[in-house]
């Protein structure tokens, strides 16, 4: 993360501190964003693979195709918390709490209210035929204290951060490098240990800092020069294979699927996000742009609509696994009702549901009053 610096140092957040322009500061978040996007769908589109692993048969191909994807994609969730981060810790923004909170949280509690009613709908379909429907107690614990559907907990926990902004905000404006990277290093290794050691001495009262080392080191990487970056790529680049092996191992020891090396906080995926959030953020996307202006627009605009993708996508994947659109099925391992290897089937399954969620999200997002709602 960088060597810490002495309280008189003068290495600041030179970054974020001069205000880059906006050009620049949306040009790598949203190539980031889009990348993140994506790779959330093909988690999503693989990820029951992981579940139908048998130990008479540990070596079987079906189940590592979706343990290579997941331990190659487990960065996506948390560059969306990072690039949170980077801009909504800024301390140059001039805002009172009040301003902050009513802006950020309408922001995702709107989308976010509107689609748990059509996942809700959707999770109920058949009582809806049969007259059988959830009373309000069921669903209002449903909202309250579970996750409306699987993807939906990203909401929840990202307005906790946003409610948490301001007062980050004035230690950022006050802290040094050395105090961020002490709350970094402090933040990972708590919930790490949390992880895996659950009822260990301290740890069990402070294991809610993981999604804020994230938050934090989104700001981090975009502040501040980070050194010894190759070997933080070389350590990095093993880390698919140590996840995919280690939840293999796991696994195999359980005699059921293990995912603890998957978990977010897990030092080896905290690497592996640290150094590919760091590489793109560094990467000339300046250049990249004005060699494939083509590109670069299909890639702002997917940007522009990713938060209404990531809403839509998990319907879209069900719809096509069930063949509710004339009977036709679109899973991991099936391409328009003909079977094909998981290996390239998650991927064309997971275009599928990028292709179909974009071109719906697009044509809703057409109707003035829908757009709001919509993401």
């Amino acid at each position: 993360m960088g060597s810490p610096s002495t309280k008189n140092s003068i290495e600041t957040p030179a970054v974020l501190a001069q205000a880059p322009p906006k050009k620049f500061k949306r040009l790598y978040a949203n190539y980031i964003r889009t990348l993140a996007a994506l790779a959330v769908v093909q988690m999503h589109s693989v990820g029951e693979l992981l579940f139908s692993f048998q130990p008479e048969a540990s070596g079987d191909l079906r189940w590592w195709t979706g343990n290579i994807y997941y331990s190659t994609l487990r960065w996506a969730t948390p560059f969306f918390i990072m690039l949170s981060g980077s801009f909504m810790l800024n301390p140059s923004q001039e805002e009172s709490p009040g301003e902050f909170l009513k802006k950020r949280i309408s922001r995702v509690l709107i989308p976010f209210s509107f689609w748990a009613v059509v996942y809700l709908v959707y999770e109920n379909r058949g009582g809806i035929y049969d007259g059988n429907l959830p009373g309000w107690r069921v669903i209002r614990d449903r909202i309250l204290f579970e996750d409306v559907y699987y993807h939906l907990w990203f909401i929840p926990m990202i307005v906790g951060l946003y409610l948490l902004t301001p007062t980050f905000r004035i230690w950022i404006k006050h802290a040094h490098r050395s105090d961020v990277e002490y709350f970094l290093v402090l933040s990972f290794s708590i919930t790490a240990l949390q992880h895996f050691f659950t009822n260990l001495f301290v740890v069990k009262y402070i294991g809610w800092l993981g999604y804020i080392g994230f938050y934090v080191l989104g700001y981090y990487i975009s502040t501040y020069p980070i050194r010894w970056k190759a070997w933080i790529y070389a350590a990095a680049i093993c880390m698919p294979a140590l996840t995919a092996i280690g939840t293999w191992w796991l696994t195999v020891k359980a005699g059921s699927y293990d995912n603890k090396l998957y978990v977010y906080f897990s030092p080896n995926v905290v690497i592996m996000t640290f150094a590919l959030f760091l590489f793109l953020k560094d990467y000339d996307w300046s250049g990249f742009s004005d060699r494939h202006p083509r590109i670069n627009r299909i890639i702002n605009r997917f940007a522009e609509i990713s938060f209404g993708i990531y809403f839509v996508h998990v319907l879209v994947l069900d719809v096509m696994k069930n063949g509710y659109i004339g009977n036709i099925r679109n899973t991991y391992d099936t391409f328009f009702n003909l079977p094909v290897h998981p290996l390239y089937g998650t991927f064309i399954q997971a275009l599928l549901a990028v292709a179909i969620s974009s071109c719906l999200i697009l044509l809703l997002s057409k109707v003035p009053i829908l757009k709001k709602l919509l993401m």
